[in-house]
């Protein structure tokens, strides 16, 4: 938390004793959180009171990570990191095809981890398929890759070059002006509480929303949407 003293507070507060502001749905602060401390022994007639208080403002993703032009992360501290797919959107035709989605904690020579394989209705928002403890300059690389009709691969799209194939957002960035279903308004139902009507990204303060087209490598054709996957990537506090 990147925390300023003695804050100029209201006057409304100046009688209250350990005030807390609200937290986030997620347990990490949207807004500022803080105590107000009275010491009851100096109110007498006459005699102002003393006042401690303390308050903190929430950091936001860039503040945890640094994120280079290809939507790898580096982590600049410890942080309990956690993946969630939310969405699928990848066929022929009528039919759904599965598709794969790995994540690389350490870059290098570590190994991929497979965490999720399947169609649309193999997702579940609600459950992370990643939630660790990932420690501080620590490189995280994504990837993922749809299969075909006849059970071939397409190419994997991942953080290590700088196609568009790949896309990372934070809160309030513009969605990729490449892919033309944002502003087509042709968007997966899974994807509308993330996008704003002005097609920018809404999430949390400490949110990455990474972006997989597995299909065209051709940005600005229709083929091209960027929904084929959707993971969101929360970076949380270490107890």
């Amino acid at each position: 938390m990147k925390t300023t003293l003695n804050t100029i507070v209201s006057a409304a507060l100046a009688l209250t004793a350990g005030v807390a502001f609200g937290q986030g749905s997620h347990g990490d602060p949207y807004v500022p959180v803080g105590t107000l401390n009275v010491n009851q022994a100096m109110v007498r007639d006459g005699v102002k009171p003393q006042l401690d208080w303390n308050i903190s403002y929430p950091e936001t993703v860039t503040d945890i990570v640094d994120i280079d032009p290809r939507s790898k992360v580096t982590t600049k501290k410890r942080t309990r990191v956690q993946m969630r797919v939310v969405g699928v959107a990848f066929q022929s035709g009528p039919t759904h095809l599965p598709c794969a989605f790995w994540a690389r904690i350490g870059g290098g020579g570590n190994a991929w981890q497979s965490l999720f394989y399947g169609k649309y209705d193999a997702v579940n928002p609600d459950v992370p398929v990643f939630d660790e403890v990932v420690e501080a300059n620590t490189e995280i690389d994504f990837a993922a890759r749809g299969r075909t009709a006849s059970g071939s691969w397409y190419s994997v799209r991942w953080s290590l070059d700088n196609t568009p194939t790949c896309m990372a957002c934070k809160n309030g960035d513009a969605f990729p002006d490449v892919a033309p279903a944002y502003d087509q308004g042709s968007i997966e139902s899974f994807l509308s509480g993330y996008v704003s009507d002005d097609n920018r990204a809404v999430l949390g303060p400490r949110d990455l929303i990474y972006l997989f087209e597995c299909y065209s490598t051709t940005p600005g054709s229709r083929a091209f949407d960027l929904q084929d996957v959707v993971v969101v990537v929360t970076f949380h506090d270490v107890d």
